[in-house]
């Protein structure tokens, strides 16, 4: 999520000074490959990078196709096989035993590609759905299915396109889950899931809470840090995160919690602890993480259950108590480290577990 705002970033230097850029799209993917259909990467007009789309190994070749299109001005669709072994024979050595296919197109102030639904989806914290043309006539051309409902075709669409058809994949799409590479009769199509950033919310702000801040800011999160105190409830302590100055009991309501919102309760302190889990535990947050050891949380749900709220099945399956993977970490970093990749593998529904036992391939197929 974060090369995604990197590159709306990027472009946004680009339309002001008048420039191109060369988005190169992962379109379509299958088997073992280190990235899948969504990743993107923005190649600048002197050549630099901005994401991220392979190991390393895709990324000098696509230079010399991104220069061919920064100078026809026309899409291309490149086809990478590592499924075989002579991908070392090509000099690209993938390393992977998969197939990606990498759309290239010009993006300017005129002609940004997807990057404006995109760049409005995130910023509304929406999800949305694309489908790509990835046919010769219609290359790169594009149906967008907006968070309100609406089926918008992209200029570049050609004429006869089925947009009404397109449109109800968009929604099967959106309604299952599941995107990827589909057959029409115009062509094949790309169809794209674009799913906001997780969003976090840091119930305190102690010098424990920064290094999680840290690394949930590299990763492209929307990120919010909310302490009553103003010594610590500072913006200079969390650059990256909208930060709320505000007393526990007005905390919850005050940072607004919806589906998809995980929160950590890191306080330290036990009747703000409490008066959180009060006040998150009947509302919609995917995820309560709370911080000290397992007795501690069991004493805050009977005070509770004392006060008339008796957790039901369903808040306690969302309540994490104590945070975090089970990883061996002693130290701030260390314990951000396991609270991190909790909230992660939840949010792709994993468990966190060994990868060489995991049945069957890393990535589920069609998922975002």
């Amino acid at each position: 999520m974060r090369e995604l705002r990197d590159i709306l970033a990027a472009h946004h230097e680009l339309a002001r000074t008048g420039q191109a850029g060369v988005l190169c799209s992962i379109v379509h993917a299958a088997g073992s490959t280190y990235r899948r259909p969504g990743a993107r990467l923005l190649v600048l007009p002197d050549d630099e990078m901005i994401g991220l789309i392979s190991g390393g190994c895709l990324e000098g070749d696509l230079l010399e196709h991104a220069a061919r299109v920064r100078a026809s001005g026309q899409p291309e669709l490149v086809h990478y096989d590592a499924s075989a072994d002579d991908d070392v024979l090509w000099g690209l050595g993938l390393g992977c035993a998969g197939v990606v296919d990498v759309l290239l197109e010009l993006v300017d102030e005129r002609r940004p590609g997807p990057l404006h639904w995109l760049g409005a989806w995130r910023e509304a914290g929406r999800t949305g759905a694309l489908a790509t043309r990835l046919d010769a006539q219609g290359l790169g051309a594009r149906v967008a299915l907006h968070p309100d409902g609406r089926v918008e075709a992209g200029p570049a669409l050609p004429t006869g396109t089925g947009i009404a058809e397109i449109g109800a994949r968009l929604r099967a799409a959106l309604q299952s889950g599941q995107a990827g590479r589909v057959a029409t009769p115009e062509g094949d199509l790309a169809v794209e899931i674009a799913a906001p950033p997780l969003r976090l919310v840091i119930f305190g702000a102690g010098p424990d809470a920064a290094p999680v801040a840290r690394i949930a800011a590299e990763l492209g999160w929307e990120l919010h840090v909310s302490d009553g105190r103003p010594a610590h409830a500072r913006a200079d302590r969390f650059a990256r995160a909208r930060v709320h100055c505000v007393p526990a009991e007005e905390a919850v309501a005050d940072v607004g919690i919806d589906a998809r919102t995980f929160a950590l309760i890191m306080t330290h302190h036990y009747l703000h602890d409490r008066t959180l889990l009060r006040d998150l535990l009947p509302g919609p947050a995917a995820y309560v993480g709370l911080l000290g050891p397992k007795q501690r949380a069991l004493d805050l749900l009977a005070d509770l259950a004392e006060q008339g709220l008796v957790a039901t099945e369903e808040q306690l399956a969302r309540l994490h108590a104590p945070a975090g993977l089970d990883i061996g970490g002693e130290g701030p970093e260390a314990i951000a480290v396991a609270l991190i990749a909790e909230i992660q593998a939840l949010s792709q529904g994993r468990f966190g577990g060994w990868l060489r036992e995991r049945k069957g391939p890393i990535h589920e197929p069609g998922r975002p």
